[in-house]
């Protein structure tokens, strides 16, 4: 054999050795490169299950002591236990008498109405005993009604009264009223206080003064001093008094005229 042919073979030779030797080692990197990317998956899935495992609620209460429960859970279950606890309602009991006005009570000889004295229980007694007695007196009630026919505005007074005194000046000194207002003085009157008890029995009120219009009480001085400074004494006494109150109007006031 020639000389070239044996060096032509030797670099053949050596060309296919280096292949194979090429071919080997890429083989074997291309393993590598698999296992080592199959190693990386399994790493990840673990890692990937493992934080699934901690998120998820049997991970979350694995991890929680035995009868505790997290801050939010515990402000309910309180809560539930407040809004599932019975409801006690707090028993009240009333008397009989209790809170209703009006009620008499007795205490130390006195009756008291809704919780504040009024009089003596035996002036009180005595006052409706003689309501009672006035009340059958054919005297004291013909009396009664002949006054209600004098006027139809009736002022029954006494003559000490201040309370008096005030209602009889306005009605007769500050207005005009046709036919004039009739007083009678119940001090002076010899069947003063027995006018006076049928006057309450008829009308509600028992003290003095009393201003009648057609046998209708309009109060006393107080009330007809507030009624003439609101300037509704007069639509007051006309609207009562009817036909039988032919006229009524405020007088011209003189200089230092007054109580």
């Amino acid at each position: 054999m020639s000389p070239h042919r044996r060096i032509r073979l030797l670099l053949f030779t050596a060309f296919g050795i280096v292949l194979l030797i090429l071919y080997l080692t890429s083989d074997a990197r291309r393993v590598q490169d698999e296992r080592f990317y199959q190693q990386t998956v399994e790493a990840m899935d673990a890692t990937a299950a493992r934080k699934y495992s901690e998120t998820s609620d049997d991970g979350i209460f694995q991890k929680l002591k035995p009868g505790t429960l997290p801050q939010d859970e515990q402000a309910i279950a309180v809560d539930r236990q407040k809004i599932e606890k019975p409801l006690r309602r707090p028993t009240i009991t009333y008397t009989e008498k209790e809170g209703e006005e009006g009620d008499e009570e007795e205490s130390d000889g006195e009756v008291s109405i809704a919780g504040r004295k009024k009089m003596p229980k035996k002036d009180k007694d005595k006052e409706d005993a003689e309501k009672k007695k006035n009340k059958g007196d054919p005297q004291v009630e013909n009396e009664f009604n002949a006054i209600l026919k004098k006027s139809p505005v009736i002022i029954f007074s006494k003559s000490y009264c201040p309370h008096s005194r005030k209602a009889k000046y306005i009605l007769t000194e500050k207005y005009d009223i046709v036919p004039a207002p009739f007083v009678v003085e119940l001090d002076e009157h010899p069947l003063g206080d027995k006018l006076q008890a049928v006057l309450a029995s008829n009308t509600g009120r028992s003290t003095v003064p009393n201003i009648l219009v057609n046998g209708r009480s309009i109060g006393g001085g107080d009330e007809v001093e507030l009624l003439d400074a609101t300037q509704e004494l007069t639509a007051k006494i006309k609207s009562l008094g009817g036909k039988r109150v032919m006229e009524m109007k405020p007088k011209s006031r003189k200089k230092g005229s007054g109580l």
